[in-house]
């Protein structure tokens, strides 16, 4: 897609969703909003430290797998 077609429907998308904000009779839709939104954000952070554990747990296991293997190869040079 043509970098400037994506800009302009970035900033159409942008305008259209400040638009919706900006009139007053969607005091509704915006209530409705900030309800999905506060529900969403730890929801959001539960999985960013999933992933955060995940990797954690990883980076652990594979420096106890690399202090096994270099004490293995200690009792073999000796």
């Amino acid at each position: 897609m043509n970098a400037y077609l994506e800009l302009l429907v970035g900033v159409l998308l942008a305008a259209v969703g400040i638009a919706m904000l900006a009139v007053p009779q969607l005091s509704i839709f915006r209530r409705d909003v900030i309800i999905v939104i506060l529900g969403v954000i730890p929801i959001v952070i539960l999985l960013a430290a999933a992933v955060f554990l995940v990797i954690g747990v990883s980076d652990i296991r594979e420096k106890g797998e690399e202090e096994l293997e270099s004490e293995t190869d200690k009792r073999e040079g000796e």
